[in-house]
């Protein structure tokens, strides 16, 4: 997590500051920081980087956010990664921010090098530990965690529909321009299209095994960090993880996902039923392409209830990158 932090200000006495206050409820050793740094802010979660409070004087790692996240990521660092034997963060604690809605998660500091999808290596590195991660989670498939969230298609299927209904209710906003209007249409065309070709997606989804999904696998959410057999990938922000498909998390170079080396996940992977070739894998990371995308739209029409230009001209360009990627992923496949 070791991200650009963002100018905040602070109070005068730091114990004030709501993420410290909440680190103190867990009676840590060290509570004031040298420093607090604000890394994320978003409607719904706010993180921090608390500096000097953790073990040997690391950084903590200060997440508030809505309860059923903080809930599920503590589950997987606690419960899931552990019986999995991959490297993981370490999780410090949790607590309720005053309500049962929001809560604090307080995580070890991702510190490490950067993951690039340019990089051979690391590409290898990424499809090695998915094969891992997987070829474990078919092994304790009958102890997996309770909670764990949907993934599979039907999620991915939902996903499209509610996007493609916000679409269509936005035709009537106000705020919209003419070429905006035009954007809208050619989305919810789109999303028709995908829709008629679902049960194919579902056909090649169904080779693979349910196992554990990342769900937003991207450069940001992982970093590498030396071991004792060489590098090793360590992977956070796991609030959109699931069990279900790894479509999503094979996905090739669309924005900036992981882009797994598949030949390499295809040696890494053992399954009682056997190994998936190279060409299944392929397959399956083009139907990531398509869930990475609807999960990218999904998140921009949710910001587009606003009548004013100016406010939704930001989601608007994004959607406008999107429908272009989702239209050259359709002509790929034949279905446009």
């Amino acid at each position: 997590m070791s991200k650009t932090a963002i100018a905040e200000v602070l109070p005068a006495n730091v114990l004030e500051h709501p993420a410290v206050y909440a680190w103190s409820q867990l009676q840590p050793e060290r509570i004031e920081p040298e420093s607090i740094q604000l890394l994320k802010r978003k409607k719904k979660s706010t993180v921090y980087r608390l500096v000097g409070v953790g073990p040997n004087g690391s950084a903590v790692i200060a997440k508030r956010c809505g309860t059923r996240t903080a809930m599920l990521e503590r589950m997987i660092y606690e419960e899931l990664l552990p019986q999995l034997q991959v490297p993981t963060l370490r999780c410090y604690g949790f607590l309720e921010a005053g309500n049962q809605e929001v809560s604090w998660l307080f995580l070890e500091d991702a510190s490490g090098q950067a993951y690039s999808s340019l990089n051979a290596e690391h590409r290898e590195l990424a499809g090695r530990w998915l094969g891992m991660i997987h070829t474990a989670t078919a092994r304790i498939s009958a102890t997996l965690p309770a909670g764990l969230p949907d993934r599979g298609t039907s999620h991915y299927l939902a996903m499209l529909r509610s996007s493609r209904e916000h679409l269509r209710q936005q035709l009537t906003n106000p705020g919209m321009l003419p070429d905006d209007l035009w954007l809208l249409d050619a989305l919810a065309a789109d999303c028709n299209v995908l829709e008629a070709h679902w049960s194919e997606l579902e056909a090649i989804c169904e080779l693979i095994p349910p196992t554990l999904v990342h769900g937003d696998f991207v450069i940001k959410n992982v970093r590498l960090r030396p071991g004792p057999e060489g590098l090793q990938l360590l992977a956070f922000d796991w609030e959109y993880a699931g069990h279900g498909v790894p479509a999503a998390d094979f996905a090739q170079f669309t924005g900036a996902t992981i882009s797994p080396d598949v030949s390499a996940y295809c040696a890494a992977v053992n399954w009682d039923t056997g190994k998936p070739t190279v060409a299944e894998i392929q397959r399956l990371a083009k139907c990531g392409k398509f869930f990475r995308l609807l999960d990218e739209i999904h998140w921009e029409s949710n910001l587009l209830e606003y009548p004013f230009q100016e406010w939704i001209s930001l989601p608007m360009s994004c959607l406008k990158v999107y429908e272009g990627r989702l239209a050259q992923a359709l002509r790929e496949a034949r279905w446009s």
